[in-house]
């Protein structure tokens, strides 16, 4: 199965995204935020050549919406995540980095992923200067 995505894929808390068994692959379009969630577990996807995209209307709950920025080409970011496992996954040709761990991400794990074809594959903490980055 192949997934374009026009827009970020947002995942919220308590969820687990498996591909075991399947071959599942996220391509051509924009990767997986993970931003201000906990307990969260993505298993077996393959992602690649991922672009960045403009932003645009999002639904976060029966009365809000709200406008999400661009995309700047991320495999798979996480923004002030914690207890997230990201484990057999395979990555490559994103326009940005693989994975991004920033703005005070903690307990977080990768495990048993595959990495080729890119020279900005892992980020952990975007800013000396951000103070919640230093629990990492």
């Amino acid at each position: 199965m192949t997934i374009k995505l026009q827009q970020k894929l947002i995942v919220t808390s308590d969820k687990t995204i498996d591909a075991r068994g399947a071959n599942v692959e996220i391509c051509n379009g924009v990767g997986i935020t993970i931003q201000f969630v906990k307990n969260l577990s993505i298993h077996g996807l393959q992602i690649h050549h991922i672009i960045p995209t403009n932003g645009g209307k999002i639904k976060n709950d029966e009365i809000h919406h709200g406008l999400r920025g661009d995309s700047d080409g991320d495999g798979v970011s996480l923004f002030g995540a914690s207890n997230v496992w990201l484990d057999h996954l395979s990555l490559h040709h994103c326009t940005d980095g693989l994975i991004d761990v920033v703005q005070g991400s903690i307990a977080f794990t990768i495990s048993n992923c595959y990495f080729t074809d890119h020279n900005d594959v892992m980020l952990f903490g975007a800013s000396d200067s951000y103070s919640a980055d230093k629990k990492m």
